[in-house]
């Protein structure tokens, strides 16, 4: 639909096309001088006053005009600043928008006016401020919007985290590996096949050996604490076992120390699992891994382009089962193409059976880097309340199992307007999964596609650099990239 926004300040078109694309994807909006009346579906008069008093109007709603207002008396709370206030303001022109067209267009989003990828920061951000739990869940209520269900939710997920979430030395080191057997078409990750380009791994990790000292040294001078490793791609068990025993030991070598309490593994491929390969992990020091299925739907994985069959994964568990002190996750995907509810809650109940510390529940979502993200629409999806009602049967169903979510994201094309969720054991969560979301503490990105996100200051502000995405790019560039990222830790941290 195309939206006719009436408003004085300009400087909020931003927010009210935001507030507009959660009820309606493919919103678009023009202003009072650029109105062609032939292409207007809706008109938005948005006013507010000095007082936080704001009024949202929709001309020829119902027949007549709708109309929504809020006083809102509780910014003038001391515990909030004049940045909080101006936050503030344009969540409630959210609020006031999705409130009226949501009614227009029948869709009341059980996320309320939370677009970002991070909703569990509002949680640590009014906890921050120094309101209660009930006090957080009464906001997420009434000014985010959300549902009983989800604000429950975000509650329980923040309150755990809540522990993790201190100011102190500690870093999280992140290690990408760009490559996987075969690019899954729904991924959207730095990573290449190695059926087309595992000519560039030699010359990658020759490279990454070098960003490996270089970022050691840099830990050094700034004495950090490396409190996490997470080795991620792509999928590092794809290299070869003496490259990845190598790899594994130069980690340990300049990052595992007293202070480092998680080393993980991902080896999202059961595949490339093997037995050499999990002795190399346990003598290098690594105590979790991650061994992710998607589903337990032989038909699915072919569908998806995925090489390894349900036969691979019962062998991968199996010898991951055999080293007790390996904490394991498994992944599954909510929405495949071709999947019911019924098959996911199949898929679920099979990887509870392993018993994994973790399990990670991802809902599916439209990328732009994937290979599905063009004929999305052409695919066999289930239908958004089938979705909405597998997942709560599903949150049923861990918590039945002794599991508790520990983290969670969203995007905002996911389907069903649903999330992504970390289920854990009780005190079996991840750390780094847990830092990485929240953005708390600064994570050292190494490796190809890495992210480095150093975090500076108590308003815990993010800035990010990201190394090239491309191998064989990572490897011609590094000197320069090296460059910059020892200078902008310097210029940010020093």
């Amino acid at each position: 639909m195309q939206y006719l926004i009436n408003i004085e300040d300009q400087g909020q078109l931003p927010n009210i096309e935001a507030a507009l694309k959660i009820i309606d994807p493919n919103a678009g909006i023009v202003t009072m001088g650029e109105q062609q009346s032939s292409t207007v579906d809706l008109e938005l008069t948005v006013v507010y006053t000095p007082d936080f008093h704001i009024r949202v109007l929709v001309k020829g709603f119902s027949g007549g005009d709708g109309e929504w207002e809020y006083l809102d008396k509780e910014i003038q709370d001391p515990r909030y600043n004049e940045s909080d206030r101006k936050q503030r303001l344009k969540e409630l022109i959210r609020l006031g928008i999705i409130t009226l067209v949501g009614k227009v267009i029948g869709k009341e989003p059980p996320w309320g006016i939370l677009s970002g990828v991070r909703p569990s920061k509002i949680y640590h951000y009014l906890r921050g401020k120094g309101f209660t739990p009930a006090e957080v869940r009464e906001k997420l209520l009434k000014i985010y919007s959300l549902t009983p269900q989800k604000a429950d939710l975000l509650l329980e997920v923040g309150i755990l985290q809540e522990k993790y979430l201190t100011n102190g030395p500690q870093i999280g080191i992140y290690i990408g590996i760009p490559f996987c057997p075969t690019r899954c078409h729904y991924c959207s990750f730095a990573a290449v096949s190695l059926e087309t380009h595992s000519h560039l791994v030699n010359g990658f990790l020759e490279a990454l050996e070098r960003e490996i000292k270089v970022i050691r040294e840099l830990c050094a001078e700034f004495g950090f604490q490396v409190e996490t490793i997470y080795l991620g791609g792509g999928t590092p068990t794809s290299l070869g076992e003496e490259q990845f025993s190598r790899l594994l030991d130069l980690l340990a070598a300049n990052f595992l120390t007293a202070s480092t309490i998680e080393f993980n593994v991902e080896a999202g491929r059961p595949e490339t699992l093997s037995q050499g390969k999990l002795l190399a992990m346990v003598r290098a020091g690594v105590n979790r891994i991650s061994v992710n299925p998607q589903t337990m739907k032989e038909s699915t994985l072919k569908e998806i382009g995925r090489q390894h069959r349900i036969c691979d994964l019962y062998r991968a568990i199996e010898m991951v089962q055999k080293f007790p002190d390996l904490a394991l996750n498994m992944d599954l995907i909510l929405g495949l193409p071709g999947e019911t509810g019924t098959d996911f809650l199949e898929s679920l109940q099979k990887v509870t059976a392993f018993k994994p510390e973790n399990i990670t529940v991802h809902t599916l979502t439209p990328k732009r880097a994937a290979a599905w993200r063009k004929d999305f629409s052409d695919l066999a999806l289930t239908q958004s309340q089938d979705l909405v009602q597998t997942m709560e049967t599903a949150i049923t169903i861990l918590k039945s199992e002794v599991y508790q979510p520990y983290y969670l994201y969203r995007q905002r094309l996911i389907l069903a307007d649903l999330e992504n969720i970390g289920f854990t054991k009780p005190n079996r969560e991840s750390i780094y999964n847990i830092q990485m979301m929240e953005e708390r503490q600064t994570i050292l990105g190494l490796g190809g596609g890495a992210v480095t996100k150093w975090v500076v200051g108590s308003d815990h502000r993010v800035y990010r650099h990201q190394n090239s995405k491309c191998p064989a790019t990572y490897s011609s560039r590094l000197e320069t990239e090296i460059v910059k990222k020892v200078q902008q830790t310097r210029l940010l941290l020093g």
